[in-house]
């Protein structure tokens, strides 16, 4: 069957061949825009050869990085409504900023199991969601017919409008990550508990003040403000692991680029000290795959264990106030 380029794009975010992280989508008050598409470092030596099997005319993984890339502007700039962000459910806001945008979208069908879009057996567009998802996002079937309007509109073969979309929502008894969305209610969006506290300065020392006459001691915490305090730093604690393993991977994948295209150029040479270079290399790449791997896994867990902690920890914060 033929495919729409548009729509193989989301195809490939839905199976995991392509992937973007939080810090991969800059939000500017108005639209977001990508900075980089990831490549699933497992799926990364057959994504070629699986994308050539519906576009032949694909050079390298990187113009295909470039034309995804090209597909999500173009898909942020004419998709309409955008759904504003206070309309949308608290805990959904804590896996992406701003509004909610087409590329938002992206991104929730890269971090979860509860939505995909996919070109079915005859041609039509099939979305695929979790009645879950669609509570959590105000006029979600407006959002998604203006989303699959869009993409189409990308494709001469789609275009005209003839292609019919079926929406499918899943019944919410499946696992997954749509089970973070029922931990219980989630607050309003408010800034996060670290900064709501200003933990940053009580953490730091401050400069001793000038000798004083008869100085008073300072006043013990209470306990609430040192439960306050404590739930700050677990917040923190959490993401500070999140963006550490982010540019760790970030590191060892511009390292396997690097591998990858001198492996690339040395494979039209000829010589047995260019083989060994090669084989040399090529233990290299699998090493720093593996080590990807398993960042992969890491990240997963630190991403998700962030969201949770700073939901629960919001809810903490609301009921020490009251």
């Amino acid at each position: 069957m033929q495919k729409a380029f548009p729509i193989f794009v989301m195809e490939l975010f839905c199976d995991g061949w392509l992937f973007l992280t939080h810090s991969d989508v800059t939000w500017d008050g108005s639209s977001h825009a990508v900075k980089r598409i990831r490549i699933n470092a497992d799926k990364s030596e057959r994504l070629l050869s699986h994308v050539r099997e519906h576009f032949t005319d694909v050079p390298s993984n990187i113009d295909l990085c470039q034309y995804v890339g090209a597909t999500l502007e173009e898909l942020e700039k004419h998709a309409e409504p955008v759904v504003p962000r206070d309309v949308v459910s608290p805990r959904l806001q804590l896996l992406f900023e701003g509004d909610l945008t087409p590329i938002t979208l992206v991104q929730l069908i890269c971090v979860g199991d509860w939505l995909s879009v996919r070109q079915g057996n005859e041609g039509e567009i099939r979305v695929t969601y979790d009645e879950r998802l669609a509570q959590q996002i105000s006029g979600f079937g407006l959002f998604m017919a203006s989303f699959v309007e869009s993409l189409c509109s990308q494709s001469t073969m789609l275009s005209d409008g003839s292609v019919a979309t079926v929406f499918d929502a899943r019944p919410a008894t499946e696992p997954g990550i749509c089970a973070f969305l029922e931990m219980g209610d989630a607050v309003s969006a408010e800034p996060e508990p670290e900064e709501a506290l200003d933990v940053e300065r009580e953490l730091e020392p401050e400069p001793e003040p000038e000798p004083e006459p008869a100085p008073e001691p300072a006043p013990k915490p209470s306990a609430k403000e040192q439960e306050k305090l404590r739930i700050a730093r677990e917040v923190k604690a959490a993401r500070d692991k999140m963006e550490e393993l982010d540019k760790a991977r970030v590191a060892l994948l511009n390292q396997l680029l690097v591998l990858r295209h001198k492996h690339e150029q040395l494979s039209n040479q000829r010589g047995w000290n260019t083989i060994v270079e090669m084989g040399e290399i090529g233990r290299q790449i699998d090493a720093l795959s593996g080590q990807i791997d398993q960042l992969d896994e890491q990240l997963r867990d630190a991403r998700l264990a962030y969201a949770e902690t700073r939901a629960a920890s919001l809810q903490a914060l609301k009921e020490l106030g009251q």
